[in-house]
Order: C-alpha cells, then sequence, then structure tokens
C-alpha cells in the first residue's frame, strides 16, 4: 500500500497531525455522553539539574473515587524526550500516542530530527484543539536533552497551547501548589542527578501527602511514583525497587518526627 496522495493545498507536508486531520483518522475531539466522568490524572513535576532533567509523576487516577492506581503519566516521546499529562487520563493517554507518532512521522519524512524546541512548539496547536473544542482538558509536559544545546530543558503548557520554557523546574496537576513549593524550597542551580531525584521524590511527596486528588507512595501495594531521568544516554526509568527505597527514606523520616518536616527541607 503506498501513501496517500494530496493536492497541493492539501498536502499536509511532514506533519503527522495535519496528515490525521485531512484523512480523517486523527485526535478525536469529540467528547462521549459519559467522558464527563472520565478519570483525572494528576501530578508531575520535572526538575532541570547539572546535565539533564529528571521527572517524577504520581501513579493515580482519580474521578469521584480512585479509578487506578498505576497509571503511566510519564512516556518517552521518542529517545531524547519525554512528555507527561495531566487532566483527562484516557485523552491524556492519547495525546501521548498522537506525540510520539508525531514525532517519528517528521523524522521518516523529513530524514532529520525535529529540534527539542520544534517538538515542544509542535504540540501546542494540538492542545489548543483538543482544550478549546472539548471539555477534556490535557495539560502536558515536555522535557528533554538538547543535544544542540547539550542540557536538559523543560517545557509547560497553559490550556491554550501556549509553551513556555522553564529553567528550573515545572509542575503540573492539582497536587503544584504543594510540589511546587518544596520545589522553591529546595532548587538550586548547580544540582546533580542524585539531588534532583530526591529533590523530586520529595515534591511529589508533599503534593501525595497534601492533594487528595494525587496519589503517594503505596507501600501496601508495592505501587510507587514514576521516576525518569533524560539525559546525553536518553530516556530511561528508575527501578521500582529503587524508586520504592527513596519514598520509604522519606516517609521514616517523617515519621520519626510525626509528620512535622522540620526546620529544614525534608
Amino acid at each position: 500500500m503506498g501513501l496517500p496522495l494530496f493536492s497541493a493545498s492539501l498536502d499536509p507536508g511532514p506533519s503527522f497531525y495535519q496528515f490525521s486531520q485531512v484523512a480523517g483518522v486523527g485526535f478525536g475531539f469529540e467528547a462521549g455522553p459519559g467522558d464527563a466522568l472520565s478519570a483525572h490524572a494528576t501530578t508531575v513535576v520535572a526538575v532541570r539539574f547539572d546535565g539533564g532533567v529528571v521527572m517524577v509523576g504520581d501513579r493515580q487516577a482519580t474521578g469521584s473515587y480512585i479509578a487506578s492506581r498505576d497509571v503511566r503519566k510519564i512516556e518517552a516521546a521518542d529517545q531524547f524526550t519525554a512528555i507527561a499529562i495531566s487532566g483527562t487520563a484516557a485523552r491524556g493517554m492519547e495525546f501521548i500516542r498522537m506525540a510520539q507518532l508525531s514525532f517519528e512521522h517528521y523524522e521518516k519524512m523529513t530524514n532529520s530530527t525535529l529540534s527539542l524546541e520544534g517538538k515542544a512548539n509542535y504540540l501546542s496547536p494540538i492542545i489548543q484543539r483538543n482544550n478549546l473544542t472539548s471539555p477534556l482538558i490535557v495539560i502536558p509536559l515536555l522535557a528533554g536533552w538538547d543535544p544542540s544545546h547539550q542540557m536538559g530543558r523543560v517545557f509547560e503548557y497553559d490550556g491554550a497551547g501556549g509553551a513556555y520554557e522553564r529553567t528550573d523546574f515545572a509542575t503540573i496537576g492539582s497536587g503544584s501548589p504543594f510540589a511546587e513549593s518544596a520545589l522553591r524550597l529546595g532548587f538550586r542551580t548547580d544540582l546533580d542527578l542524585e539531588s534532583a531525584l530526591e529533590l523530586g521524590a520529595l515534591a511529589l511527596y508533599e503534593a501525595g501527602d497534601n492533594d487528595p486528588s494525587t496519589g503517594g507512595p503505596d507501600f501496601v501495594r508495592g505501587l510507587f511514583p514514576m521516576m525518569v531521568v533524560i539525559d546525553a544516554s536518553g530516556y530511561r526509568e528508575i527501578a521500582t525497587d529503587e524508586v520504592g527505597e527513596r519514598f520509604r527514606v522519606i516517609s521514616e523520616r517523617r515519621a520519626s518526627t510525626g509528620g512535622v518536616p522540620g526546620g529544614t527541607l525534608r
């Protein structure tokens, strides 16, 4: 089966999103009768460090009850890029798949790779169309390693698709106020990987401890937030055992003080 042919006026070029719209097989923007009750996903943080970016996301999807405890809210968009979602969980999963297909399609069509900034801008019209024409809101977070600048970069979005680069950290989801407070207190421009992982875990712990829609570490079920690193070696996910140990240390520290953080950032 060959590629479909388009007239000059309708040719979508290397954009998979435009191709999907022309072909009528793209992102579904119409809400079904039960979609208003779709579970929502929160919270994700991204922290820059000297050598890349760390992302930490909880696993809980919440409706009027806990709909799921093991949702994956962070995925690799390609080798050096991660995308995370908050908002309507089902639509967010579809959004991630669209991003993955879009970046791969562009590479195959042009025999070149979009820059990280290009990827961030590419997602803006998709966010805009979804959020302004559907009640199923999705707010993503894009982070990755930029080979041309040899640094990690983080891009956040507003509800209308505006993309904004953060030079320190970013948060999405209902637990953002609590996570951001921890990040503001603990962030330094010279963070190394270990410090960034520790800070990201603490920020997510604070969100889960204070926001009912954010799932913290679940020691009973052995379910823990996702932790991801994107650096010059590419995208990699931290093993569950290591993630569990990091959150266990925080939990035991809090238990020793009766839940009081103490006089330092703990």
